[in-house]
């Protein structure tokens, strides 16, 4: 694909996030980030913890994905569902009720 930028990190860094979070337009991941496992496990328990019935979820960045605005050709840009903005993701089969 043209104007894709495919970038591996120097660093492969962690992140910790609640299970069932819900990611809308202009919501971010989570900032902080973790160098080692350990670390990302440790910020785990204690949000865990905090939040007793919640899970958390590490996770690991392991590529990094970009597209130059500029190569965008505007006539194959899907249009947005229910207003500006707003577009319709689709939801897994486990990504409501499931806390496990």
């Amino acid at each position: 694909m043209t104007g894709v930028r495919l970038t591996v990190p120097s660093s492969f860094t962690f992140m910790v996030a609640r299970k069932g979070r819900t990611v809308r337009p202009g919501v971010t991941l989570p900032r902080a980030r973790y160098q080692t496992l350990d670390e990302a496990a440790t910020e785990a328990e204690v949000q865990a913890a905090a939040s007793p019935g919640q899970v958390m979820i590490v996770f690991q960045e392991v590529l990094r994905v970009k597209l130059d605005p500029a190569t965008i050709d505007p006539a194959v840009v899907p249009q947005a569902v229910g207003g500006a903005g707003r577009l319709s993701s689709p939801r897994s089969p486990g990504s409501e009720g499931d806390q496990s």
